[in-house]
């Protein structure tokens, strides 16, 4: 059965409002299709109507298999600027809308809507060196590390059980970028030069009579 993405209570086929925390479920039978009718590992967050409001970041054909919202992103590290601190840190908040981030099968896009315009980040899963999950009463706090800087990604929703999903979505996908890519190489076609010398031992050790010795040796001729 499907959990809210609230509280993370059952909900049955069908059920309009989560009995634990009221949330409004009428979006979860509308999940979008999976790319050519095949299974695709998705969260039950995802809405055709949720995927709209992050569209504009993502590239043409790109799958989104979950999403966060929240309020801020911590960005620390190289180029973060300082907080009122003076730590290399800084905080985005969404200044017209919540911040949304998106695991899709190359990387996790974050879209922080500004009033004028949009700050967007794009991770991608083989720049990411570590990722966690920090769990509080309300909020959760994705954090995804790589070698240049650390995103610490505000989540509201959905629930725990699906952030931890998309936090082993995630790992995953840093784990299948790490695999070595095997090159197919063709084979190279042998030197005819060689094989009339393999061809004329095989003929004096009398493996070969002297009449197929002539009919491979006129093939490999041509050849050359």
């Amino acid at each position: 059965m499907p959990h809210c993405p609230s509280c993370g209570e059952e909900f049955s086929k069908g059920q309009k409002f989560c009995g634990g925390c009221g949330e409004d479920l009428s979006d979860f039978s509308k999940s979008p299709p999976s790319p050519s009718g095949s299974e695709v590992e998705r969260g039950n967050y995802v809405t055709e109507k949720r995927i709209k409001k992050i569209e504009s970041i993502l590239d043409e054909g790109e799958t989104v298999h979950y999403l966060t919202r929240g309020s801020t992103v911590d960005v620390e590290g190289s180029s973060a600027g300082q907080s009122l601190f003076g730590d290399n840190r800084s905080r985005k908040s969404g200044t017209k809308g919540y911040v949304r981030a998106v695991m899709t099968e190359k990387r996790v896009a974050v879209k922080i809507p500004q009033w004028l315009g949009s700050d967007e980040r794009s991770i991608p899963y083989d720049s990411i060196t570590s990722v966690d999950l920090d769990t509080g009463l309300i909020n959760k706090r994705l954090t995804l590390q790589t070698p240049g800087q650390t995103y610490h990604i505000e989540a509201h929703e959905p629930g725990k059980e699906e952030c931890r999903e998309a936090i082993k979505f995630i790992r995953k996908k840093i784990s299948e970028s790490k695999q070595p890519q095997v090159v197919q190489q063709e084979a190279s076609e042998p030197d005819p030069t060689e094989q009339l010398i393999n061809l004329k031992e095989l003929h004096d050790d009398g493996i070969l009579s002297e009449e197929e010795f002539e009919e491979k040796k006129k093939s490999l001729l041509d050849k050359i």
